[in-house]
């Protein structure tokens, strides 16, 4: 936090601009800049506890947890402090929404507000939710707030300690993947492995139209039954190709349809090595991976609405 704070007061202090205009190429360059300083000063709580002793993995894991991507250099991660596992996981929640819609609510000039946002959100726009930009992303994170405080509590009534269930939350509603543990999520019951699925990978402005009690407007989105679609499909398909794999139909549904959802989401958990799957099965998640979820959404990947087009 003391790093943090003297790089902040350095670059507050020296930097001295020209000109105030900003457009999106300035949108742009700091969106990029901000997210390689931003992972460069989030590694050194993992490289400070000598927990990841070398700075360039530090980097690396936490490049991965703020661009949601879930790659990992851990080796051990069930021996590493409860602290950092929460700073882990807290790194894709962070990186989920993205750190600079949160500074858009908290900018002051309405041409910086919509460049920056512009700038960060992934796949394509429409538009904005309300009129004015800041008040987008204030929107935004008030959803981002509440699906991640419904979520852990829905996994506190499955039995899940307080801990565990912050973390996963963290992982799910970023659409990261970090967990906590070397198996991530098999050794959960069937029940929390259900809650970890596919709500995240939905557009948050069907979300938002659901709490303005616009059902019809939410329901014709095209989007958002072409990700459905492609996760009962994909489902049903890996379902049948399992039947050899597993002893019951139940079985194969339930992890055909974790493993899809987790994959569309590009979230990552796991609760079954699909490497030895049959070479059907393999290559749907193959396929789904570039896919990812709906714009608009924390999910990575293409996006439905491009493979749509």
């Amino acid at each position: 936090m003391a790093v943090a704070a003297v790089l902040g007061g350095l670059l507050t202090l020296l930097a001295r601009p020209r000109s105030h205009k900003f457009f999106s190429r300035e949108g742009y360059i700091i969106v990029a800049l901000a997210w390689v300083l931003l992972s460069a000063v989030g590694a050194l709580p993992f490289w400070f506890s000598r927990e990841i002793p070398s700075y360039a993995d530090a980097f690396f894991e936490t490049v991965s947890g703020f661009t949601t991507t879930g790659a990992s250099i851990l080796t051990d991660v069930e021996a590493m402090s409860h602290g950092l596992l929460f700073w882990r996981s807290f790194t894709h929640w962070v990186g989920g929404m993205g750190v600079l819609v949160f500074i858009t609510m908290l900018s002051g000039s309405t041409d910086r507000s919509m460049n920056i946002l512009k700038a960060e959100m992934p796949g394509p726009v429409k538009g904005k939710l309300t009129p004015r930009t800041r008040d987008t992303a204030r929107v935004l994170y008030l959803l981002y707030f509440l699906i991640t405080a419904v979520l852990v509590g829905m996994l506190l009534l499955g039995g899940m300690p307080l801990f565990d269930s912050l973390v996963h939350a963290f992982g799910t509603v970023g659409t990261g993947g970090f967990g906590i543990r070397a198996d991530s999520i098999a050794s959960y019951s069937p029940y929390i492995q259900g809650v970890i699925m596919i709500l995240c990978g939905i557009n948050f402005n069907l979300y938002y139209l659901l709490l303005l009690r616009q059902w019809r407007a939410a329901l014709r989105s095209d989007e958002l039954w072409t990700y459905l679609g492609l996760a009962v499909v994909a489902t049903g398909v890996i379902t049948l190709d399992l039947r050899g794999v597993y002893g019951g139909l139940g079985t194969c549904l339930r992890q055909a349809a974790f493993q899809v959802s987790s994959v569309l989401t590009t979230t990552g958990y796991a609760t079954a090595d699909f490497d030895l799957w049959p070479g059907l099965s393999r290559a749907i998640l193959f396929a789904l991976l570039f896919i990812g979820g709906c714009a608009g959404s924390t999910a990575g990947g293409l996006k439905v609405s491009r493979a749509m087009i």
